[in-house]
C-alpha cells in the first residue's frame, strides 16, 4: 500500500510450554519461506484451485489479499480499508478462506494472510468514525503526515491521507485486531504481512507478534511491510520481525535499469536482516495500480530480471507477484532453483551466495552458490557470448544442467585452472546467454554430461 498519501479513488525456546486451545503446546521456531507466492487481489477459490501447482514449482508459501470486510469498492486498495474485522469477506468468505488453507496444506504449501491494523476505511457511512467494536474514540486526530521532519510523530499518529489511523494503545482497538488475528489463526492461516507496519510503534507490532506466537507455540512466520522514507529506517522495526526489503530493491533497481551496472550487485546494498522480504516488484511500486507509485522500474523486464537476481540469492525471503511469476519463465526457474539449493544446503551441501568477478560486464551477472549450483543473467538486449570462461578460483566443478532449457554444463580442471568445456555441446565451452534472460544451473553427477 502507498505510504504517501490518498489512493487513486478513493486512494488516500524450543523448551517452552504454551497453552494453547487448552493443552500444551511446544515452542518452536517458524520456518523462512523458500519463496512466497503473491496472490495479488485474487479471490480465495480461484487461489485454491491452483495453488498445488505453486507447490510442484517450489513456492512454500502464498500470501492471500486482506480478508477482513472492507471498503465495498471493487478497486484493489479497497483491501486495504478495513470496516469490520470481525467478518470474513471481500476475496471469499470464511467457508472458502478454510478450503483454500485446506487444499494449501494438502500439498504442503502455508499461508501468510495479509492484515491491515493501523487504519480504517474512508466511506462516507463511516465518516463518525464508528465502526463496528471500534468507535471515534479509538483513533487519533486527523494530521497529516510529514516524512522529512526529523522525527516519525506525524508517521505514527496521522491519517494515511483520508484514512482515519487507530490509535493502537486502546483496549478496544488491541481487543478487535487480536480477534481477527485468532479467527484467521482458527481457519488454519500461518502466518501474517503487516500491512503500513511503519506507521505503527514497533512495541504494538510485538505485541500483537507476541499474541501470534503465544497462539502458535511459535510457528508461525510474520512479516512487515517498511517503506523507508526521511524519517523512518527499516532497522527502525528489524528487532520486531523481517521486514520488505525496499533498500535491496533500491539497489537493484539503480544496477537493473538503462544504464546500471550490475557489478554493484557484488556487495549489494540491502536491509541488514537475512530473513527481509525481497522482490523486484510489489503492488505498491508499480505505476499501472497506483499513480503514485513508488520509484517504479521505466520497464517491465527490468524488475523481472531483478526478481530472478532476489531468488538466486542466498539472503532474503523471496516475494514474487502473481503476474510475474505467470508471466516470464526464468522466474519459474528461479523458484524451483531456490527450492533445490535450500534443501541440498539442509542436507550439507555448500550453497554460500558469492557474485563472481569472472566476467566484467556492467550488463551480465554470474553468482555461485556454493559448488550446488549457479545463475547468471543477461540484461542487456545483445546475447551475451564467450568462447571460453575460466572459474579457477570459484567453487564450480563438475556438471551442471540448466533447470529451464534443460541442457548441461561442463566445468574442468585444466592443470592448475578450471574452465568451462560444455555448454550445451562438447563442441564448445564458453557461456551464452541470450540478452533479456536468466539462467539457474544445478550440479548434477558427472554421468549426465558424459551420457548427453
Amino acid at each position: 500500500m502507498n505510504r504517501r498519501g490518498r489512493r487513486s479513488g478513493s486512494l488516500p525456546l524450543c523448551c517452552t510450554i504454551l497453552l494453547l486451545a487448552g493443552r500444551a503446546v511446544p515452542a518452536r521456531a517458524a520456518e523462512q519461506p523458500v519463496a512466497i507466492f503473491h496472490a495479488f487481489d485474487q479471490a480465495f477459490v480461484d487461489v485454491e484451485g491452483f495453488v498445488c501447482e505453486l507447490a510442484a514449482q517450489g513456492y512454500s508459501h502464498i500470501q492471500v489479499a486482506p480478508a477482513q470486510k472492507s471498503n465495498p469498492s471493487e478497486e484493489w486498495w479497497a483491501r486495504y480499508q478495513p470496516i469490520d474485522y470481525s467478518v470474513i469477506e471481500g476475496k471469499g468468505s470464511e467457508a472458502d478462506l478454510r478450503s483454500l488453507v485446506t487444499k494449501a496444506h494438502s500439498c504442503g504449501v502455508k499461508v501468510v494472510a495479509d492484515v491491515v491494523f493501523n487504519h480504517m476505511a474512508d466511506v462516507p457511512e463511516f465518516h463518525d468514525l464508528d465502526f463496528p467494536g471500534i468507535d471515534h474514540t479509538n483513533f487519533h486526530p486527523g494530521c497529516g503526515i510529514d516524512y522529512a521532519d526529523g522525527n516519525r510523530t506525524s508517521e505514527l499518529d496521522c491519517w494515511l491521507g483520508t484514512l482515519p489511523d487507530l490509535d493502537q494503545s486502546k483496549p478496544a482497538v488491541q481487543a478487535a485486531q487480536e480477534a481477527h488475528l485468532r479467527k484467521l489463526l482458527d481457519l488454519g492461516i500461518d502466518g501474517f504481512r503487516f500491512d503500513a507496519a511503519k506507521h505503527m510503534p514497533a512495541d504494538a507490532l510485538q505485541r500483537y507478534l507476541d499474541f501470534i506466537r503465544d497462539q502458535t507455540g511459535g510457528a508461525a512466520w510474520s512479516y512487515l511491510e517498511v517503506i523507508e522514507d526521511g524519517d523512518t529506517k527499516a532497522s527502525d522495526y528489524t528487532s520486531v520481525a523481517p521486514v520488505t526489503d525496499f533498500v535491496l530493491y533500491a539497489s537493484m533497481k539503480a544496477a537493473f535499469e538503462f544504464g546500471g551496472d550490475l557489478r554493484s550487485l557484488r556487495v549489494p546494498t540491502a536491509a541488514d536482516d537475512p530473513r527481509s522480504v525481497t522482490f523486484g516488484r510489489v503492488h505498491d511500486n508499480i505505476r499501472e495500480l497506483n499513480p503514485q507509485a513508488i520509484n517504479p522500474y521505466a520497464d517491465r523486464t527490468d524488475a523481472l530480471l531483478a526478481t530472478t537476481y532476489v531468488l538466486a540469492r542466498e539472503a532474503g525471503t523471496p516475494l514474487v507477484l502473481n503476474w510475474d511469476n505467470h508471466d516470464f519463465a526464468p522466474i519459474r526457474a528461479g523458484v524451483k532453483f531456490r527450492q533445490i539449493v535450500r534443501q541440498r544446503g539442509a542436507s550439507g551441501g555448500f550453497v554460500k551466495e558469492n557474485v563472481l568477478a569472472v566476467v566484467e560486464s556492467p550488463t551480465l551477472l554470474v553468482m555461485e552458490r556454493g559448488n550446488e549450483g549457479f545463475y547468471v543473467v543477461n540484461k542487456a538486449a545483445e546475447r551475451f557470448d564467450v568462447p571460453a570462461l575460466d572459474l579457477t578460483l570459484t567453487d564450480l566443478e563438475g556438471c551442471y544442467r540448466e533447470l529451464r532449457n534443460d541442457f548441461d554444463v561442463a566445468i574442468e580442471r585444466r592443470g592448475d585452472k578450471k574452465f568451462v568445456t560444455r555448454w550445451g555441446t562438447w563442441s564448445r565451452g564458453g557461456m551464452a546467454v541470450e540478452g533479456r534472460d536468466a539462467l539457474y544451473f544445478i550440479r548434477e553427477p558427472w554421468s549426465q554430461c558424459q551420457l548427453r
